[in-house]
């Protein structure tokens, strides 16, 4: 029973599943299967608008199964639809929702679904399934029933009328416009030809594996096939290896119940489209139908391993990487999701039937933000079964078949959108007269001024240029662009001026459009046009250059750039080669170079051993340039070439030249410029290029220029983490600074860099950074920094890279570039960079810069000296000459002791480069032989130019270019191309006119009197427009639409007027047009819409066909974020100037709410215009005139000498203004007084604030008793008068002006400045000065103050805690025991002297014997105050108490030890400014700008702000505030009270400080004008010692402004470069300091009258005079101490402290009177003549000053000191060193020799001379020691020391010496040359041994001292 009830069961199961009933509801072959298509594209803004464009696709498709796998396929009934409408807004939904009737209601909803009302995924039904769940429960029978009854009611429904149609479509949710293609057009006609073609499918499994079509049937057509197969694309059963989603572990290749489940969850990577990406595959049984299956498919095109993109610009770009490492940022981002009905066979997978497929699909621009809206195109594909049926029919194959691919979308070539016929004459014509129509067109909209259309019709004229064939190309341009017409031919033709203008316009717009063609067909015209000369040299490097960017590459149009570059013409000119060569280096790039991910790049071959051929062809050509035998200047422009081009097979080469066997060969600019070289292929090769690079960075004999660019390209390779530390920690052994400083600052510029491109290196720098040693040497020492803006509301930032080379001669840099970088829309642009290099100029450049105002001449004066210099006649004159005292003696130690002259031996060379997206594309080089004429000879060709200045000049420049041009397709789901461009059209148009005329003339060689008067007009009109547009559109053939943005910038600044200038009587007078019309002076205008464009075939005037674009837009306004725009509108000056400027603009904000909020351009149209035109009684001119006067006390004495008493100069300035009209004169009249004097005054007894009542007035200011320890009587004396003597400093402003037409009285104000500060710097340490400001301004009806007021009262003084700390450390030193010692020598010292400073310095219990409780409270309170409490602050405040330590120097008689100099200096600071504000009357608006900024400033520092608004009655109209910096100057404390708030904010960073810029308050406007603005430098207070100025100067030159060498009593010398060493003078002279150039300028000689004794005696040889400085005898310093009745105690005199110093000027004693001066004419009996230097004298220190040259000698008898300007940086030669900036060579000698001893290097400048050699001594030689050899050969060498080494003379003995390892370098001992120097070595030290190769170190005895024997 049981087995027949089996049977039974198999039996009804088998008859339930007949194939025949399946073969309905399967595919299968010799069946035809009919599908109703649909396909729509709509794009808008919906964030911001409702408005939409797009298209529409309507088709039948016929599906013929010949096979299972083969399938015909063909479209029927094709309609193509634009469309445009505006979706219905949330009111009226809601309007309609209220009144919509019954009959309404029963609209299923799902009719009014829209793509732009629902969300993308959320339904998860289908509309063919809207049915309900209880109609499914429904017998069957009743569902079909019910289906007729709706079916028959649909055919029968009547045709509603006009009214009914009208009044339904206002409840449209998307009032929608459809216009169907006319069939009859050409296009439209075209296309459906192609569609309707059969095409063959191979269809394996539900996958499109190939298609084949007609080989005539473009792409186009097949990828609308494409996006219809795409919606049949399924896989319904894959193998387990094929999913995404199988377990690691699991190693099976089926899974059992994955394979009999019904319902499936799987990721595959799947072909459509778009490539082959990533797919979610989601099966379900449907509810609806048995055998049924409902399939979800979403796309993930974030992973794709293939995808489809095509990428083109004109600016090479890298999209940024995103903060996930897996994937990079993308604007761009596409989704998909696919649902279909699918009838499935349970016996077989494959077998199955699509009954219905629907695609919805959006592509989702966002360039900023998400608040500045998102572009979005979204797609709907519907594919509907309506019939199936055996074949009837057979579909006809495609005829000669050819394979398109597969399933995914393929590009359509440009030679398929117009077939390609041979060009007509008269087609040819209509092209020409369109092109030279634009031409004018544009030329007639830029001749007065850039009209908004210009930029557009560019756009257009550049779009029909490419559009032409080659013989086209070349027949037109040969026709259009002619030579320019010369003045013969002008007359010839019977021109005006004005048309010849207008034809060179013409001429030069068309040039401007070539150049951006970017066709090999343009480049072959080009050259046709160079060959024939009918374009200027400056011309083709412009049209080469721009081809080369714009060009798609390939090896057609490369190898026409080849031949251009090797062609007759390029080897002619310079110009011409230099550009071609570049040019083909950047074509060369784009042809080879990777497109990866993201990356802009050009066209490349496809086949990878075509590449490879390519690149050795062309590495070969380039390298033969670079050749050892070619020219420098050659390989020069060979190498930039090379750069651009970035070939991998030219490394080996360039490695040669950079570190190689040809790197000696060759000069340091080559070897710079091979390291550039490699920029390109650093990233292809980073491991090779690394080490090449690090070779060179290593090495520390190579320069700095080649160091440091061997780093930027390390850096260039995407270093590694490990690799930058490795970097970072090189710096701890740098011995240059230069290099160390570069590296330094580098990493933290980049470990700050905030731009989104750098975010990564960022964090590796910043770990690296720790590692690298702090190098802040100043500026003068090269450095990389970086000033960027980032705004994170736009996702935008731009940076500026300032990067600068310094050497040794110069503090100006070398070697200078400045990188502008670009991150925006995603990608990073390297947009722009300039570098300029200047070798061998750093004397000029000093010679300019290093000067008085009155000293400095121009650079034409200075050639004109070396012209001088040079005749023989000047030579002449020089030696007759007769010799002064100072020229004799410093001809004896010239003689004595011969110092190698340093001059630049670096050949003169400039050059100047730029690169446009990081390919370089100009360079312009000036070598020796081309600056010889200026520099040597001082002719330059200036006179004829200074004539036709005098006679009016007129220049036009007029440039039209692509800023940016950029594209980027991706296929969307309909197989319809979706375009996004970005075009930006720059036009720059200058034109001035003018006259100069100088008085004398300024270029006259002979000129000798300075310029007398300056008469000048100019008439200028500088105009800047930039247009930018941007699409994002879906193209077909008949049809576009989608959504575009056009933004133009227009900008015009108009400028005419005239400039006097009067010399002699110093009044400078400037008249001012205005304008007689309407100007408007600066326009912005950005304007979103969408739009659609259709192709149209339309009969022109002679009845031709011509081909038309009916175009039609659609605004968007921008009213779902803002219903009405922001409008400001604002006019000012209309009766104060008499001119109007307006201000007009209209904005929608990012948000409704926010109006303040940045405005972004997609949110709605914008509209900015500044304007100005004539206002009331305007005025035809504007006169300013300035007239200075100034009064100086004058004097008759043959020596001028300035003492202390009361001086005043005054400077007084007055400006009139005037605007005269016949009805109303408008005058301004502005005094200026400007007065110094000098005033005694005792800071000490100053009135204290009244504020500081409740602190101790011991730490509010000084006691008058208190005196400074450790010096003379004297010397306290000279800085008691010093303290007193203070400056003030006034500036006196008066302002009258005329009263306007709606005032009642003129305005008057007055500003009285007053400023007080320090006479002199302060080094005492026992200090309490401060500095005011008093600044007092009254305005109004008079100057009286009774109408409006405000005075502001400022001071700058010590704190509070300052002065605490000073009090602790004196204390600290007075309660110290007498015998402890200056210095812990170990641990134990210190806790010996801690434990005893504890026991003074108990708080409980005293150690004194103080009866008294009130003593001991007193005591505890006192020392509260002083002393920290913890035993650890206790010992850190004893270490670091730099006063203690100076006073154990003083008593060792170092009066200004390190120790004093750095306790000095913190005591000189002013860390606490008061400011004390009374206003009276002051108006509304400046009350309010306070109070806003008070309150800003409080939320900017909330956190750290406390307010105390309770029981406060400050005075009325006051505000006072404190601001107190800590000890390092790093933070502030700011304390505020107003009448009613006492505000006390803490902490706020001084290091980079910010300042707000808010002109929305200022200007009562709600436009966003505010911004953030960070201070590079940080904030400093003045000192009694630095003022401000100075304190700026050491900040940023690291207290080089002035450097200084000193030598100290202790006989510590320290040099110029901070280099401290030990040397004791003797009696011979001693070379201190010296001009080393050729000029010699000055020279410092220092020794010891007697050795026994401290004083030194110092001469200085400068302007041809004899300085000397000496102690004067003991006799004569009795005589006048008795004279004069000083009383000396006997400690000062055993202690030299009194000893008076004689001062001799040519041998001729002189008299300078303490705090008294001398000035040192050039004639001394002539008052008038000039003032060669000063002596001054202050105290016992004597002052001789240059002004001129830069000098300032100090010298007391015990201590020296030389300040020198940083023009003599590696000039110097002496004990002070040779002032180089490096630490490394400092011991430099007479010869450039470099000593390892500081004893031998001193002894090198000791001068030769009988007064050393007293009492038996002897002055060791300085000589080359000698010593013979047999090297490895057995051959005999003679080698010599490479340094000399001081030798014992004949006949003396050594008493004493020291070992030192010496270099030495060999020869052969029977070569010539060697016995040369046998005999010299003996007599003076060789010449150039320093730069002979080291060949033996060997040990040898320096003698230092001798003796006769």
């Amino acid at each position: 029973m049981k087995l027949a009830l089996l049977f039974l069961g198999v039996c009804l199961a088998q008859a339930a599943l007949n194939p025949e009933d399946l073969r309905e509801k399967v595919f299968e072959q010799q069946r035809e299967y009919l599908y109703k298509y649909e396909g729509d594209v709509k794009s808008g803004i919906p964030q911001t608008s409702d408005k939409y464009s797009g298209m529409k696709i309507e088709a039948e498709v016929r599906l013929q199964f010949k096979t299972d796998k083969d399938v015909l396929m063909r479209l029927e009934k094709i309609k193509f639809k634009s469309l445009r409408g505006e979706l219905e807004s949330p009111e009226e939904r809601e309007l309609r929702r209220l009144t919509k009737d019954s009959k309404e209601e029963k609209i299923p909803e799902q009719r009014l679904h829209h793509a732009f009302q629902q969300e993308f995924q959320s339904s998860s039904e289908f509309e063919l399934s809207r049915e309900s769940e209880s109609e499914e429960r429904l017998p069957r029978e009743e569902q079909e029933r019910r289906q007729r009854e709706d079916q028959e009611r649909r055919e029968q429904k009547p045709k509603k009328s006009s009214r009914e149609e009208e009044s339904k479509s206002q409840w449209e949710p998307s009032r929608e416009v459809e216009e169907e293609v006319e069939e009859t057009e050409k296009n439209m006609a075209e296309l459906r030809r192609h569609l309707e073609k059969t095409i063959k499918v191979r269809y394996e499994k539900g996958n499109v594996t190939k298609i084949e079509a007609q080989k005539d049937e473009p792409q186009e057509s097949v990828n609308i096939k494409r996006g219809i197969w795409n919606m049949l694309q399924l896989t319904m059963d894959p193998k387990n290896v094929e999913t995404l989603d199988k377990d690691s572990k699991d190693k099976s290749k089926s899974n059992r119940a994955y394979d009999k489940s019904t319902e499936k969850l799987f990721r595959i990577m799947e072909q459509d489209v778009s490539g082959l990406c990533e797919t979610q595959y989601d099966i379900r049984e449907s509810r609806l139908q048995q055998n049924l299956r409902e399939v979800t498919k979403t796309k993930d095109y974030q992973n794709c391993r293939q995808k489809v993109e095509k990428l083109h610009s004109l600016v090479s770009a890298k999209k940024i990487e995103s903060e996930r490492k897996d994937r990079k940022e993308d604007k761009l981002e596409s989704s998909s999701v696919s649902r279909l009905l699918v009838v499935t066979d349970k016996l077989r997978s494959d077998k199955f039937l699509i009954q219905e497929s629907e695609t919805r699909s959006q592509h989702v621009y966002q360039p900023y933000s998400k608040e500045g809206g998102e572009v979005i195109t979204f797609s709907k594909q519907t594919l509907k079964l309506k019939e199936a049926k055996q074949v009837s029919e057979q579909m006809p194959e495609p005829r000669e078949p050819e394979l398109k691919g597969n399933l995914s979308f393929v590009f359509q070539k440009p030679e398929y959108k117009q077939p390609r016929e041979e060009p007509r004459e008269e087609k040819t014509q209509e092209k020409k007269e369109k092109i030279e129509r634009l031409s004018k067109e544009i030329s007639k909209e830029m001749k007065h001024s850039v009209s908004q259309e210009a930029p557009r019709k560019f756009v257009e004229l550049v779009k029909e240029l490419r559009q032409l064939s080659e013989e086209q190309m070349k027949k037109i341009l040969k026709e259009l662009i002619t030579k320019p017409l010369n003045q013969g031919e002008q007359r010839k033709q019977r021109l005006t001026d004005e048309q010849v203008q207008e034809k060179n316009q013409t001429r030069k717009v068309l040039l401007d459009a070539v150049s951006l063609v970017g066709k090999r067909e343009a480049l072959r015209a080009v050259r046709e046009l160079m060959e024939l000369k009918k374009i200027s040299e400056s011309e083709v490097e412009m049209l080469l250059t721009g081809l080369s960017l714009s060009i798609q590459p390939c090896p057609s149009t490369t190898r026409e750039m080849l031949e251009i570059a090797q062609s007759e013409r390029s080897q002619e000119s310079k110009q011409i080669r230099k550009s071609a060569w570049l040019s083909l280096g950047t074509m060369i790039h784009g042809m080879i170079s990777q497109q990866k991910e993201g990356q802009m790049q050009k066209k490349r071959p496809q086949d990878q051993d075509q590449i490879e051929q390519i690149k050795r062809e062309y590495s070969q050509e380039l390298l033969k340039g670079i050749e050892e035998e070619k020219p420098e200047e050659e390989k020069l422009i060979f190498l930039r070439a090379i750069k651009n081009a970035g070939l991998e097979q030219t490394v080996d080469r360039l490695q040669e030249i950079i570190s190689g066997k040809d790197s000696e060969s060759n000069t340091k600019e080559i070897r710079v410029q091979a390291i550039d070289a490699l920029s390109r292929v650093a990233k292809k090769l980073p491991n090779k290029v690394r080490q090449i690079a690090l070779r060179v960075f290593q090495n520390p004999e190579k320069s700095e220029s080649e160091r440091i660019r061997a780093y930027e390209l390390m850096m260039k390779t995407k270093p590694t983490l490990s690799f930058i530390e490795l970097i970072a920690q090189s710096t701890q052994r740098e011995t240059s600074n230069q290099v160390g400083q570069y590296v330094y600052t580098d990493l933290k510029s980049r470990s700050e860099c905030k731009m989104p491109s750098c975010k990564k290196m960022s964090k590796l720098c910043k770990i690296a950074l720790r590692l690298c040693k702090p190098f802040n040497k100043g500026i003068q020492y090269s450095e990389s920094r970086k000033w960027q803006m980032v705004d994170e509301d736009l996702d935008m930032g731009v940076s500026l890279d300032l990067k600068s080379i310094s050497n040794k001669k110069s503090i100006f840099p070398k070697d200078v570039r400045a990188q502008l970088r670009l991150n925006t829309l995603g990608y990073d642009i390297k947009l722009l960079e300039i570098a300029g290099r200047a070798e061998g100029l750093q004397s000029m450049i000093d010679s300019l810069f290093f000067k008085k105002q009155e000293e400095k001449k121009s650079v034409f004066d200075y050639m004109m000296k070396k012209t001088r210099e040079n005749s023989e006649e000047y030579r002449k004159s020089k030696d007759q000459k007769q010799k002064t005292v100072a020229e004799i003696e410093i001809g004896k130690v010239r003689n004595s002791l011969p110092i190698q002259t340093l001059r630049d031996e670096e050949e003169p060379r400039l050059s100047l480069s730029t690169s446009w997206s990081d390919n370089e594309v100009s360079f312009q080089e000036w070598n020796k032989e081309d600056l010889k004429k200026m520099v040597r000879e001082g002719k330059l060709p200036m006179s004829d130019l200074e004539e036709q200045l005098r006679k009016g000049l007129k220049h036009q420049l007029t440039k039209t270019t692509f800023l940016f041009e950029a594209s980027r397709q991706i296929p969307t789901t309909l197989g319809l191309p979706l375009h996004l461009n970005l075009t930006s059209v720059l036009i720059v148009k200058s034109k001035s006119e003018g006259k100069l005329e100088v008085t004398p003339k300024m270029f006259r060689e002979d000129r000798r009197e300075d310029v007398r008067k300056i008469e000048s007009e100019l008439q200028s009109n500088q105009t800047i427009v930039l247009y930018t547009t941007g699409k994002m559109t879906v193209e077909s053939r008949v049809l576009k639409s989608g959504v575009a943005i056009n933004v133009t910038l227009n900008t015009t600044l108009p400028v005419s007027g005239k400039l006097s200038m009067d010399m002699e009587s110093q009044k400078y007078k400037w008249t001012m047009e205005t304008p007689q019309q309407e100007r408007e002076l600066v326009t912005l205008k950005s304007t979103p819409f969408v739009y659609t464009e259709q192709k149209q075939t339309r009969k022109d005037r002679e009845g031709r066909k011509v081909e038309v674009s009916r175009r039609q837009e659609i605004l968007i306004k921008g009213k779902k974020i803002q219903k009405q725009p922001t409008e400001y509108n604002s006019t000012f000056g209309r009766e104060e100037f008499g001119v109007e400027f307006r201000l007009n603009s209209s904005m929608v904000s990012r948000l409704s709410k926010e109006k303040r909020s940045p405005f972004q351009p997609l949110t709605g149209p914008v509209e900015l215009r500044l304007s100005a035109k004539p206002g009331q009684n305007k005025p035809e001119k504007v006169e300013v005139e300035l007239e200075l006067t100034k009064s100086r006390p004058s004097s008759s004495e043959r020596f001028v000498c300035l003492n202390s008493e009361k001086t005043r100069e005054d400077n007084r300035y007055e400006i009139k203004i005037s605007a005269k009209h016949e009805q109303q004169d408008r005058e301004m009249r502005i005094k200026i007084t400007d007065s110094e004097e000098k005033f005694e005054e005792d800071s000490r007894r100053r009135q204290l604030d009244s504020r500081d009542r409740n602190i101790p007035k011991r730490f509010l200011a000084r006691g008058v008793q208190e005196q400074e320890p450790l010096v003379s009587e004297e010397s306290r004396d000279m800085y008691e008068q010093g303290r007193k003597q203070h400056l003030r400093r006034t500036f006196a402003v008066q302002i009258d002006r005329t009263r306007l037409p709606r005032e009642s009285e003129e305005f008057k104000a007055c500003i009285n400045m007053e400023f007080e500060y320090p006479a002199y710097k302060d080094y005492s340490l026992i200090q309490d000065r401060v500095q005011k400001a008093n600044i007092e301004a009254k305005w109004g009806r008079d100057c009286s103050g009774n109408d409006k007021k405000m005075q502001l009262k400022a001071k700058f003084q010590k704190s509070v805690e300052q002065r605490r700390q000073e009090r602790k450390e004196e204390a600290m030193y007075k309660k110290a025991p007498k015998n402890s010692k200056p210095l812990f020598e170990s641990e134990q010292d210190f806790e010996s002297l801690y434990e005893t400073l504890r026991e003074v310095l108990t708080f409980g219990e005293s150690s004194s014997s103080r009866s008294s409780q009130e003593e001991k409270k007193s005591e505890q309170e006192e020392k509260k105050e002083y002393f920290s409490q913890t035993h650890s602050d206790k010992k850190r405040e004893i270490r670091e108490n730099v006063f203690r330590k100076c006073l154990q120097d003083r008593k060792e008689g170092l009066k200004f030890s390190r120790s004093c100099l750095k306790a000095i200096e913190q005591r000189s600071q002013l860390r606490e400014l008061d400011i004390e504000i009374e206003h009276k009357n002051l108006p509304t608006w400046m009350k309010q700008l306070v109070s806003d900024l008070h309150k800003d400033i409080q939320h900017r520092n909330y956190e750290r702000t406390s307010i105390k608004d309770v029981d406060v009655r400050n005075e009325e109209n006051k505000l006072r505030l404190r601001l107190t910096v800590d000890k390092d100057a790093k933070e502030m404390n700011i304390t505020i009270k107003t009448p009613r708030e006492e505000s006390n904010i803490t902490r706020i960073s001084l290091e980079q400080p910010k300042l707000k810029f808010n002109l929305q308050k200022l200007l009562r406007t709600e436009l966003p004008m505010q911004k953030d603005l960070s201070i590079p430098f940080p904030l400093r207070f003045p000192s009694t010692k630095y003022s401000m100025i100075e304190e700026y100067q050491n900040r940023l030159m690291n207290k080089q402004y002035w450097p200084y060498c000193k030598v100290e009593s202790n006989d510590k010398i320290r040099t110029f470069d901070d280099v401290e060493y030990k040397y004791k003078l003797s009696k011979c002279d001693h070379i201190l300091a010296k001009d080393a150039s050729p000029e010699e300028k000055f020279m410092v000689l220092i020794s010891k009258k007697s050795e026994q004794k401290p004083e030194n005696v110092l001469k200085v040889f400068l302007e041809g005079k004899k300085v000397e400085l000496q102690m004067r005898s003991r006799e004569e310093s009795e005589r006048r101490r008795q004279q004069s009745g000083e009383k000396w105690s006997s400690q000062e005199e055993e202690e030299h402290k009194h000893s008076e110093m004689e001062i001799t000027v040519d041998g001729r004693q002189v008299e300078v009177q303490p705090e008294q001066s001398l000035q040192i004419r050039k004639d001394q009996n002539d008052r008038n003549s000039e003032v060669l230097f000063t002596i001054k004298r202050s105290g016992k220190m004597v002052k001789i000053i240059s002004e001129k040259l830069g000098l300032k000698v100090k010298h007391d008898l015990h201590q020296t000191w030389v300040k020198v300007s940083n023009s003599f940086r590696s000039k110097m030669a002496g004990l002070c060193g040779n002032f180089d900036g490096e630490q490394t060579d400092e011991y430099s000698g007479p010869s450039q020799e470099v000593y390892n001893h500081h004893q031998m290097f001193a002894l090198s400048y000791q001068v030769p001379s009988k007064q050393c050699e007293t009492e038996g001594k002897k002055l060791p030689l300085m000589r080359n020691v000698m010593i013979s050899r047999k090297n490895e050969n057995d051959k005999d060498e003679t080698c010599f020391s490479k340094t000399p080494v001081p030798q014992c003379p004949e006949g003396s003995r050594k008493v004493k010496s020291v070992k030192q390892q010496v270099e030495f370098h060999c020869l052969y001992t029977n070569l010539e040359s060697t016995k040369k120097m046998l005999k010299l070595y003996k007599t003076k030290p060789l010449d150039k041994m320093m730069s002979k190769k080291t060949d033996r170190v060997q040990e040898i005895e320096a003698e230092l001292e001798c003796r006769e024997q």
